[in-house]
């Protein structure tokens, strides 16, 4: 049997989201916005002496009227392959330079955070990198730059026991499960969020 298409028109259109309605078979009708595809880089540093900690971008979200912490993420650009996207976004936004081969896929397909009414996809990507200690004493000081567009922001390594006490973001949290889901999780990667 075919699969039908849902009737559809776009109600609202700007260069950042698009807004179209469907009429479902049923004869319902649904909103659905269109944003495009997103890439998500979750960057775990590890020391030789055991410590390890997931590189956090820090900036401003108006949502939240402060800083949310996030693994390195970005919206992928037009003629752009997911991965080229997510090389991209790690540099702008750490400016660590990494190689293709640097990067794990952590899915196979793009996931999407909230099918019933965004269109918005994403890939997850993971680096593992063995690093000195002291990489990861500077970033404890929130360290700050500047990326290519001018947004200004702060990195963080943030040990794995931390994630959830420290981000509001559900999709850095899923980003950091998905992560340890192929990677075998260790028993204390993210207990009860402190009070």
């Amino acid at each position: 049997m075919e699969k039908q298409v849902p009737e559809s028109r776009i109600l609202w259109q700007h260069p950042l989201l698009q807004v179209e309605e469907r009429l479902l078979p049923s004869g319902e009708s649904r909103l659905v916005v269109h944003r495009g595809q997103f890439v998500g880089v979750c960057l775990h540093l590890l020391t030789p002496e055991g410590q390890e900690a997931f590189l956090l971008v820090g900036q401003e979200r108006p949502t939240l009227q402060t800083v949310s912490w996030e693994h390195p993420a970005g919206m992928i650009d037009p003629g752009e392959s997911p991965l080229q996207a997510a090389l991209r976004e790690l540099a702008e936004e750490t400016g660590w330079l990494l190689l293709p081969e640097d990067l794990t896929p952590l899915h196979e397909k793009p996931l999407y955070p909230s099918p019933a009414f965004w269109h918005e996809s994403g890939f997850f990507y993971a680096a593992r990198l063995m690093v000195p200690a002291t990489v990861l004493e500077a970033y404890a000081q929130k360290p700050f730059r500047y990326t290519p567009a001018g947004e200004k922001l702060f990195l963080l390594a943030l040990p794995p026991d931390q994630i959830l006490s420290t981000t509001q973001n559900l999709q850095t949290l899923a980003h950091t499960l998905l992560y340890y889901a192929h990677h075998g999780t260790p028993y204390r990667v993210l207990p009860p969020p402190t009070s």
